[in-house]
């Protein structure tokens, strides 16, 4: 779980190669990085379950994902400046789907199985479940 709270961690930190850094620094959606992220999340998720929760590791986890929505909405705002290139607008609802599960997940005690999101958006971490 080190591994995945370092992601958390990094992307927290807007260091350089990680999600959240993508989205402000450059922002750029980039799908590699989101799959890094989200899955240390659900790592995280899975080693947490049915366990107290951290404070702290909340606050950080409530932060990213915070930020990232926050981001992904400024995108939409006609009067805003920002905008996200290479931004998945068409499938943009499958990948916030994951995000809002995953949260749901770490305060709720469980974790979706990748089986369930059917393949619209294909996470790189279970190749098997997906047509080729």
């Amino acid at each position: 779980m080190e591994c995945d709270i370092q992601i958390l961690m990094d992307n927290y930190q807007l260091k350089e190669g990680t999600f959240l850094y993508g989205l402000v620094e450059e922002a750029t959606f980039h799908e590699a990085y989101f799959w890094n992220y989200y899955n240390a999340q659900i790592e995280i998720n899975k080693q947490t379950i049915n366990k107290s929760l951290d404070r702290e590791l909340t606050k950080i986890v409530h932060w990213v994902h915070k930020r990232i929505h926050d981001l992904l909405l400024c995108h939409f705002i006609e009067t805003n400046v920002y905008s996200i290139a290479k931004l998945p607008e068409s499938k943009l609802i499958y990948f916030t789907e994951r995000l809002d599960f995953m949260m749901e997940g770490y305060f709720g005690n469980f974790v979706m199985s990748e089986k369930q999101f059917g393949d619209d958006i294909k996470n790189p971490n279970y190749p098997e479940l997906y047509k080729n």
